[in-house]
C-alpha cells in the first residue's frame, strides 16, 4: 500500500513537473521578442558604423531564467523520487508560482511596451513628407528628424508599405541559380534589362540588372549583382556593349571579411570575353577609390567597332558599414562630371555585391543632387518608393535610409567646389585690394563654420586605448588621443609598459593613398622608445618634424647626430646629417637588436644577436619657423621643406611612396594639419589639376578633429599653394582661357598674347626636363 502511494505520489509529481517543465517551455519559447535596437547608427570618424550587440542568454529576461532554473530543479526532483521516497520541499511550488507570476507580469509590461512602439510608429508613419524640400530647409529638416529617428522608421514602413506585390519577378531568373548568386534580388519582369539572344544559348537574354528611372530622365540607371562566376563576367560585359554605357559605378571591394565579394571582372591589361576585347588603358588610384580606363573592341561583319568606358571603383564601403559621407559624395561628384562631359545616351551601369541597399544609396544621392540643381528641391521619401518598385531592396533598411538623408545634408552644406590652379592668383589679387577683402574673408569665415559644424568630436568609447590606465601617462594632452580605429598598433615588444602596442599617433589620409601620414607628437622621455618602435614597425622612410624646441626637460632629444645609440630594443645609427637654412636632415639607419635563447644557452655569449631587417629613414628637423608663431614668416622655408621630403621618398629604396611618412609637432596638432594640407593638394594639383583646400582639410579632420586653425593656418594653405603653383611652371599648360564663358566678364588679351605666354611656358617646362 505503501509503495502504491508512493507510485502515485512519484507518478504525481512527475506529471507535475513535466506539466510546469512545458509550461514553461511554452512561455519562454513562445515569448515574443523585446523590442530593441540590434545595433545603432553612431557617427564616427566621419561615417556611420554600425554597432552591433550580440545576443546572450543575458538578454532573456530574469524572471524567464528563474522559472527554468527551478523548472529543472522539479523535473530533477521529481526523476529522484522514482527511485526511492525523498524529503518533500513544501516551498519549491510556491516559489515556482511566483516566478511564473513574475514572468506573466513581464510579459504583460512587454506587451505593453509594443504596443507603444506602435503607436509611436503609425504616428511616425503619418509625419512622412507629401511634398519636395527646399533645399534651404533641407539640412534643418535632417537635423530635427536626427532627434526623434523613429520618424526615419515611420519614412521607411511607409516605404515598404508602398512596394506594389503583384509585381511578378522573372521565372527565367529563378531557374539559372549560377547567374543569381543572390536569389533574394531577382529583376521584376517589367523593367529588367533584356540582351539579344545568341543561338547557342536560349537563356542568353537573361541578366539580373534591372532599368531604375531618375528624376530627369527615363531608364538613367542599370543596377544588377556582382560578377561572380566566369560565365556572368562575359553576359556583364555583352550588356555593357549592347546598352551603350560608357560609365561603370562599383560599390564593393573584391575580397572583403575574408569572402570573395566580387570577381574582378577587368584585365591588368587586355582579355578576350566573348567576342568583346577589354584593355585596361590608365588606371589613377585615390585614397577612397579607383579611377579606370577601358577600351572596349568588338569585331562584326560591319567592321570593328571601339567604345571607352570610365570605371568608378568605391574601395571605402566595408561589409556591414557605412563609408565616409565625403568620400562618397566626391565620388557621386566624378561620375557625374565625367557623364556630363561625355553625355551619351546611354544609362549608367551601377552595382555592389548584391544589386541592392548600396547601389540604392547611390542612386537615391545622384537623383536627388540632380533634382536639386534643377529645381532646388529634394524629394528622399518619393524616390525612395521608386527605388524599391524599381528593384527588391535597393532601400534595405532603417539605417541606410538615414543614411542617404545625411549624405544628400552634408552635399547641400557644403556645396564648396574645387578652383582650377589658376584662380589661386585671382583669390591672392582680391585679398590684396581693399574692395574685395571684406567678400574674401567672409567667404573663408562661411567656410570655417562649415568645417566647424561637420567636424564630429570624438567620443571617449573611440579612444579607449589612449584612456586606459596604463597609457594615460603617454599622452602629453589627455583631450589629444587617437581613436583605436586609426591608430597604428606597435608589435615590437618594449619598456616595461603593460600595452607596449600604444603610442599617441593618429593615422591620416592622403590624396591618392590611405594612412599615407601618421601623426605623433614630440615624444616623452619614457616615450622615445615607442617612437622609434613606429618607426620601425611601420617601415617608416621619411619624418619631418615641424617643431624646434629648446626645452630638454620637457621636449627631450629624440635624435643624435653622429654615431650609434640605442633607443630600447633599436639600435640608430646616423649615416650622415646635414644642415640647411631652414632645415636639417639625419639620415639614420634603425637596427633591431633580436636574441635567440637557445643560441645564447648553446654559447653562453649573451651579446649573440640575430641579423634583422634594417630601416633606412630621413629625419627632417625645421628649423624656420619659431615657436611662437602659428604660422611661417614666409611660405619658402616650408617650401624647401616639403620638396626635400618628396624627393627622397622618391629616390629612398624599398618603395617609400607606399610607406606612411611620420608628421609631428610639439602637441600632435598644430602646425601638422598645414604641412599634410599642403600635400594633398599638391597631389590633387598634378593628378587632377585643381585645388580643393576645404575638402583636404575636412578629410584630415576625421581622424584628429583639432587639425587646422581656422583663422592662421587655413588661409596660409592658399598662399602655400599659391606659391607652389608659382614655382612650378609645368602647371600652366593646364590653365584654361580668360575667355568671357567663364568667368562672365570680358576678355582683354588677345588670343595670339595669350597663346604666345603658353608657348613660353612650355619651352621653359621642356628646359626645365631636360
Amino acid at each position: 500500500m505503501e509503495n502504491n502511494n508512493d507510485t502515485t505520489e512519484s507518478q504525481s509529481g512527475d506529471e507535475l513537473s513535466s506539466t510546469m517543465s512545458a509550461n514553461v517551455t511554452i512561455l519562454v519559447d513562445g515569448e515574443e521578442p523585446r523590442e530593441q535596437e540590434n545595433g545603432h547608427l553612431s557617427r564616427k570618424e566621419g561615417s556611420f558604423r554600425r554597432n552591433s550587440v550580440a545576443p546572450n542568454r543575458r538578454s532573456r529576461s530574469s524572471p524567464a531564467i528563474e522559472m527554468e532554473e527551478a523548472a529543472n530543479a522539479v523535473v530533477q526532483r521529481g526523476s529522484r523520487r522514482s527511485h526511492g521516497p525523498k524529503e518533500h520541499e513544501p516551498g519549491l511550488r510556491s516559489m515556482l508560482y511566483g516566478l511564473e507570476a513574475k514572468l506573466e507580469k513581464e510579459e504583460a509590461q512587454m506587451k505593453k511596451r509594443q504596443k507603444k512602439m506602435h503607436i509611436q510608429e503609425e504616428k511616425a508613419m503619418q509625419a512622412v513628407p507629401t511634398a519636395p524640400i527646399d533645399a534651404s530647409k533641407f539640412v534643418a529638416y535632417v537635423t530635427e528628424r536626427r532627434k526623434k529617428r523613429i520618424l526615419f522608421k515611420g519614412e521607411y514602413l511607409m516605404i515598404n508599405r508602398s512596394i506594389d506585390t503583384n509585381k511578378c519577378r522573372s521565372d527565367v531568373g529563378s531557374t539559372l541559380s549560377d547567374r543569381n548568386p543572390y536569389p533574394d534580388t531577382l529583376p521584376y519582369d517589367y523593367n529588367r534589362v533584356i540582351l539579344p539572344r545568341l543561338p547557342c544559348d536560349e537563356n542568353s537574354h537573361y541578366i539580373n540588372a534591372s532599368y531604375v528611372n531618375s528624376w530627369l530622365r527615363e531608364k538613367a540607371y542599370v543596377v544588377t549583382q556582382a560578377v561572380r562566376t566566369k560565365p556572368m563576367n562575359v553576359e556583364f560585359w555583352r550588356m555593357v556593349w549592347e546598352l551603350g554605357s560608357n560609365c561603370i559605378v562599383m560599390l564593393t571591394k573584391v575580397f572583403d571579411f575574408m569572402r570573395v565579394m566580387c570577381l574582378q571582372y577587368w584585365p591588368l591589361t587586355r582579355f578576350m570575353f566573348g567576342d568583346i576585347e577589354v584593355e585596361t588603358v590608365d588606371t589613377h588610384t585615390y585614397a577612397h577609390f579607383v579611377i579606370r580606363t577601358f577600351r572596349l573592341t568588338r569585331k562584326t561583319s560591319e567592321g570593328t567597332r571601339t567604345r571607352m568606358v570610365k570605371h568608378f571603383h568605391f574601395t571605402e564601403w566595408e561589409l556591414d558599414s557605412f563609408p565616409y559621407i565625403s568620400a562618397f559624395i566626391e565620388l557621386r561628384r566624378r561620375v557625374r562630371q565625367y557623364v556630363e562631359k561625355n553625355n551619351v545616351d546611354a544609362p549608367i551601369i551601377v552595382h555592389c555585391s548584391n544589386g541592392a541597399g548600396r547601389s540604392g544609396a547611390f542612386l537615391a544621392l545622384d537623383a536627388n543632387l540632380e533634382l536639386m540643381k534643377k529645381t532646388g528641391q529634394l524629394d528622399v521619401f518619393e524616390y525612395a518608393k521608386t527605388l524599391v518598385n524599381s528593384r527588391p531592396h535597393l532601400i534595405d533598411s532603417v539605417d541606410q535610409y538615414q543614411f542617404i538623408y545625411e549624405a544628400l545634408a552634408e552635399a547641400v552644406m557644403c556645396n564648396v567646389q574645387p578652383i582650377q590652379m589658376h584662380q589661386l592668383k585671382d583669390r591672392s589679387s582680391m585679398y590684396k585690394a581693399k574692395k574685395n577683402r571684406e567678400l574674401m574673408e567672409s567667404q573663408d569665415s562661411h567656410e570655417n563654420k562649415l568645417l566647424l559644424q561637420l567636424t564630429q568630436p570624438l567620443r571617449i568609447g573611440d579612444c579607449a586605448g589612449g584612456h586606459r590606465l596604463e597609457n594615460r601617462g603617454k599622452n602629453r594632452d589627455v583631450m589629444v588621443v587617437p581613436p583605436d580605429h586609426a591608430r597604428p598598433y606597435l608589435q615590437t615588444l618594449h619598456g616595461e609598459s603593460k600595452d607596449y602596442t600604444y603610442i599617441n599617433a593618429v593615422e591620416v589620409d592622403g590624396f591618392t593613398r590611405k594612412a599615407e601620414f601618421i601623426v605623433t607628437e614630440w615624444p616623452k622621455h619614457s616615450t622615445i622608445d615607442s617612437f622609434w618602435t613606429l618607426i620601425y614597425d611601420h617601415s617608416c622612410h621619411t619624418v619631418v618634424n615641424l617643431s624646434n624646441q629648446g626645452n630638454p626637460r620637457q621636449y627631450p632629444t629624440f635624435i643624435h647626430n653622429k654615431g650609434k645609440a640605442s633607443y630600447g630594443p633599436f639600435i640608430v645609427e646616423v649615416l650622415n646629417y646635414h644642415q640647411y637654412p631652414a632645415m636639417t636632415s639625419h639620415m639614420v639607419k634603425v637596427m633591431k637588436r633580436t636574441f635567440m635563447i637557445s643560441d645564447i644557452m648553446t654559447s653562453g655569449n649573451s651579446n649573440q644577436q640575430i641579423d634583422t631587417e634594417v630601416r633606412i629613414c630621413c629625419v627632417i628637423q625645421v628649423r624656420m619657423w619659431p615657436i611662437e608663431n602659428k604660422v611661417p614668416l614666409s611660405t619658402t622655408g616650408l617650401m624647401d621643406v616639403i620638396k626635400m621630403a618628396r624627393s627622397w621618398r622618391r629616390r629612398a629604396p624599398d618603395r617609400p611612396e607606399t610607406k606612411p611618412t611620420i608628421v609631428m609637432s610639439h602637441n600632435g596638432v598644430s602646425r601638422v594639419g598645414v604641412y599634410i594640407g599642403a600635400n594633398i593638394c599638391i597631389d590633387q594639383m598634378d593628378t587632377d589639376h585643381e585645388v580643393d583646400v576645404f575638402h583636404a582639410v575636412k578629410m584630415m579632420r576625421i581622424n584628429r578633429p583639432q587639425l587646422i586653425d581656422m583663422k592662421d593656418e587655413y588661409k596660409y594653405l592658399y598662399d602655400l599653394m599659391l606659391h607652389w603653383y608659382m614655382t612650378n611652371p609645368e602647371y600652366r599648360i593646364y590653365d584654361k582661357d580668360d575667355s568671357g564663358e567663364e568667368d562672365g566678364g570680358t576678355n582683354t588679351k588677345p588670343s595670339s598674347a595669350r597663346q604666345s605666354l603658353r608657348d613660353k611656358d612650355r619651352q621653359q617646362l621642356a628646359l626645365a626636363k631636360s
